[in-house]
């Protein structure tokens, strides 16, 4: 199979929540600013307001040159379980694949805990072995052909091959438990196996491995035809929140919305007059009837916020796309049109192309650490972020992780990507529902029954070279 053993996303709910799904090709949810967090006040959420706080604050972080190197390094650590689908193998064996199926069922499949689906109802026995039907293992090979694609449409990755949700509470639609994430266009696939459905594909992606629509993606006929498209180096990057991409140069026909982050080989630039001074020209892949992989011209308008290239890795690039998510909904797996913690750093730095897990727990392994800060004071705890870099440090616990924004009136900040605080004593505690990226303070939580979330901090990062410490 490749170097990289294939990823597993398990995202914790703890105390505090904080995930976001997607409706696939859904228009974002209109923004409407929320109440203010304790402690926050209107001026924050302006990323100005941070930016001035920093001394030199366009003073490059990582080079480009370091910043490949820096994924180069994180590809081959087994432990961040990422992929480059190119170094995926072109066949599998039966027991390898065996494994993995095998390994996903463990881990999300039938337990004695009761899992409720669409209608609220229990998943039964029977929806648990038509499930497990579905995965089609007798079908498996002694040797089995890995096939290569792009995802052509916005798109869940599922842990099994069902549209079925697993939720533990009836009344809780919000966090489906077969729901991994959302995949962007453009995405590279390896396809291992098909359901006995054959509506559904098991595949890697740089990120994560799981169950994709079969409709959703393009089949090559040639590995390379996916590595070549991977591999252009004439990209236009995705700088704003969402960005709609269309398929004629009049901007009548939306093809798909594409998310910060995501990239396109660029065709051709903006021009100084007429029509084709208005648009970029990208190449996007293409789902023929057939299922085959071709690609097609797509234009982006002009106005769009769109970067050639990957932007310079500051302080005031991370500041500025960060604060393009500030109320964005929350969604677990990017479940109705949000993003969870994680996808919001994922998002973010993959803007400077900088690879990222979508998993918290492993986002929190990429940088340099600033010394142990598990089961640490909140005072030993402040003493360590009055050295870290604002903008560029990620500070996690169990289930969440955060940007550090810096500090203000002695308080510390960050921005984050949040479902709800718990409120109240340990025996009578209460949710207050945030469902968006927001800026708080770090005393958030305070009242709760595990504290607030500096007492909870149990890691913080730097992203960024070893003698590259900007306050």
């Amino acid at each position: 199979m490749n170097s990289q053993k294939p990823f597993i996303s398990f995202r914790l709910l703890a105390t505090i929540f904080i995930t976001v799904p997607l409706i696939l090709g859904a228009t974002p949810q209109i923004l409407i600013a929320s109440p203010l967090l304790p402690h926050v006040s209107s001026n924050m959420e302006d990323p100005q307001f941070w930016i001035r706080k920093i001394q030199n604050p366009s003073l490059l972080l990582l080079t480009p040159g370091e910043i490949r190197k820096m994924n180069e390094e994180n590809l081959n650590r087994e432990d961040l379980l990422l992929a480059r689908i190119k170094d995926l193998k072109e066949d599998c064996g039966r027991d390898e694949l065996s494994a993995l199926l095998k390994e996903d069922w463990g881990n999300f499949g039938r337990t004695e805990e009761v899992r409720y689906g669409r209608n609220g109802n229990p998943l039964g026995e029977a929806f648990w072995d038509r499930l497990k039907n579905n995965l089609n293992q007798e079908s498996l090979k002694e040797k089995n052909r890995i096939l290569f694609g792009l995802i052509v449409k916005r798109t869940n990755i599922r842990v099994f091959p069902t549209d079925e949700p697993s939720m533990s509470d009836s009344a809780n639609y919000e966090f489906d438990r077969f729901q991994h994430s959302s995949i962007s266009p453009g995405s590279p696939i390896g396809i291992y196996h098909l359901s006995k459905d054959s509506i559904w594909a098991y595949a890697q992606t740089p990120f994560i491995r799981g169950w994709v629509r079969i409709t959703d993606f393009a089949t090559a006929r040639k590995k390379s035809e996916v590595s070549d498209c991977e591999d252009e180096k004439n990209r236009l990057v995705i700088a704003g929140s969402f960005v709609k991409i269309f398929e004629d140069p009049l901007f009548q026909d939306p093809v798909f919305i594409s998310q910060m982050g995501t990239s396109f080989p660029l065709l051709d630039l903006p021009g100084s007059s007429g029509m084709a001074g208005q648009y970029y020209v990208i190449k996007i892949p293409f789902r023929e009837t057939t299922g085959q992989l071709t690609f097609h011209k797509a234009f982006v308008p002009r106005k769009e916020d769109v970067h050639r290239g990957f932007l310079p890795y500051d302080q005031e690039n991370l500041a500025r796309q960060a604060f393009k998510m500030l109320h964005q909904p929350y969604g677990w797996g990017e479940m109705f049109g949000g993003r969870d913690c994680s996808r919001f750093i994922m998002d973010l730095f993959a803007t400077f192309g900088i690879l990222m897990p979508r998993n918290s727990k492993l986002q929190a392994r990429i940088g340099i650490p600033l010394g142990h800060v598990e089961g640490k004071t909140v005072k030993e705890k402040e003493k360590i972020l009055d050295g870290a870099v604002p903008l560029a440090t990620l500070l996690r616990f169990p289930g969440h992780i955060m940007l550090y924004l810096g500090q203000e009136k002695g308080r510390y900040y960050v921005i984050h990507s949040i479902w709800g605080i718990q409120k109240g004593g340990l025996f009578h505690p209460s949710l207050k529902k945030i469902g968006e990226v927001a800026v708080s303070d770090l005393s958030l939580g305070s009242s709760g029954p595990n504290g607030s979330l500096l007492h909870r901090l149990t890691e913080i990062q730097f992203i960024g070279a070893g003698s590259s410490v900007r306050k």
